[in-house]
């Protein structure tokens, strides 16, 4: 049976997701606009009231509601967890003659090598218990911690072209002016 623009089907292949599949229609399209346009009307409100930028609110609101990145806390982790595998590894109390079987990058093997595979499995055990133990001992500051490390990695990166560093160079940049905006004084 051919989807049409507005059919809805679930994760599990049923038709009962509330989510359209394929071209919204232009009745759709219309309600979006509309809602957008009374988000924007409160944000600017908003930054009236507040006398902060909307940028500024906007991500205040992502970082504190949306979350929308927090599947990506455990690559950033992974990240963290290869710079610092002995420290981390001493979270968990796991001695240094243990921390030698523990492959960090976990790259592809020989088809047919299960020893990878079983190395590999209690790898990623031992990243999650020391993810756990991580995100408990800085509960409040876990996420900060990984992003500023992710942040200060990749300005170390190499292989980067001119426009992804410009890019990155801007998002900086964006982040200091928002950081230092509060104190500045008209």
């Amino acid at each position: 049976m051919p989807l049409s623009e507005d059919s809805h089907i679930g994760l599990d292949g049923s038709g009962d997701s509330p989510f359209a599949v394929g071209r919204p229609s232009d009745a759709v399209l219309d309600i979006v606009q509309e809602g957008l346009d009374h988000i924007t009307a409160y944000l600017t409100d908003l930054a009236v009231r507040s006398g902060q930028p909307p940028q500024q609110l906007i991500d205040r609101f992502v970082k504190q509601y949306a979350r929308l990145n927090s599947a990506n806390d455990w690559n950033k982790y992974s990240k963290y967890f290869a710079q610092n595998t002995q420290a981390e590894l001493n979270r968990l109390g796991t001695t240094g003659a243990q921390a030698g079987t523990i492959d960090t990058k976990c790259k592809g093997t020989v088809s047919g090598d299960i020893s990878f595979y079983t190395d590999h499995i209690a790898a990623v055990a031992v990243r999650k218990q020391c993810y756990e133990l991580f995100k408990k001992a800085y509960p409040e500051t876990w996420q900060k911690i990984l992003t500023k490390f992710e942040e200060s990695t990749q300005y170390t990166e190499a292989g980067k072209t001119v426009g992804q560093r410009q890019q990155m160079f801007h998002k900086s940049a964006k982040r200091l002016t928002l950081s230092v905006s509060p104190y500045a004084t008209v």
